[in-house]
């Protein structure tokens, strides 16, 4: 693992039980970050945190906001400040027209987009306090455009978009940077649906990793890739929908949806 240097000093991440941040995790404590890392009490979350003697587990669900800001105050009350908050707990259910899984859409909605502004609520407020700070959020390259079979994790995608560019908007001038991470189809357990055969530009948790804190350290806005799916589906959505929604039908038909 190529190693690589941060600004920051401790970073919190949440969902650091799932393939992609806790690949995060494992590289950021590589380059000398101390990471605290969150979810659900697990054996995965103690493993990893019993590879790295700077990564420790602080378990809560992401779902009590009271449970967030308690741990929260746990961080920085025995590690420092939190420089870096990835809030990246989510989770995928097919979307089936003929019979709609009702309890996975809204458990969907709840844990990525609820999980998603109860981890800001807990930390902006310092971050905000000290005029510096990043707050990086999971989205997906699925939350650009409506994607058959999509129907849940896809709106909870387009609605994470929507907050980290309100929350751009807003946090101009604080000192405290947003970020948006859209990454397409990963080789993780949350896409296993899809047929492996028909995945485009499939990528392995760790290039994923690597990709996304290639940039990160820069604090730009947006983080996207692979370019040719972002380039098309932001392409598409300037379209008019007679021409924009057959592309996306064909389009989505090669990737197994």
């Amino acid at each position: 693992m190529a190693e690589q240097q941060f600004l920051w000093k401790l970073a919190w991440i949440t969902g650091a039980s799932g393939a992609i941040c806790g690949e995060i995790a494992r590289r950021l404590a590589a380059a000398g970050v101390t990471v605290a890392a969150t979810a659900r009490p697990s054996d995965r979350l103690y493993a990893l945190a019993a590879e790295s003697e700077r990564i420790g587990a602080f378990p809560a669900d992401v779902l009590k906001p009271e449970e967030l800001k308690e741990t929260v105050a746990k961080i920085e009350s025995a590690l420092g400040p939190i420089e870096l908050a990835l809030f990246g707990a989510g989770m995928y259910v097919p979307f089936d027209i003929r019979n709609i899984d009702l309890d996975g859409f809204h458990r969907s909605m709840a844990l990525n987009v609820d999980g998603v502004i109860n981890g800001v609520a807990a930390v902006l407020p310092s971050m905000l306090a000290r005029n510096s700070g990043h707050i990086a959020i999971m989205g997906s390259l699925f939350g650009y455009v409506g994607w058959p079979g999509n129907g849940s994790y896809g709106a909870s995608k387009a609605a994470v978009i929507n907050l980290a560019e309100s929350l751009k908007l807003e946090l101009e001038g604080t000192g405290v940077a947003i970020t948006i991470i859209n990454p397409g189809f990963v080789d993780t357990p949350l896409n296993a649906a899809y047929d492996p055969k028909k995945k485009l530009y499939v990528m392995s948790k760790e290039r994923c990793a690597r990709k996304i804190l290639e940039k990160l350290g820069g604090r730009p806005y947006e983080i996207a890739f692979p370019p040719q799916v972002e380039g098309f589906l932001k392409a598409v959505r300037f379209l008019p929908r007679r021409v924009s929604l057959p592309l996306i039908r064909w389009f989505t038909s090669r990737m197994g949806a």
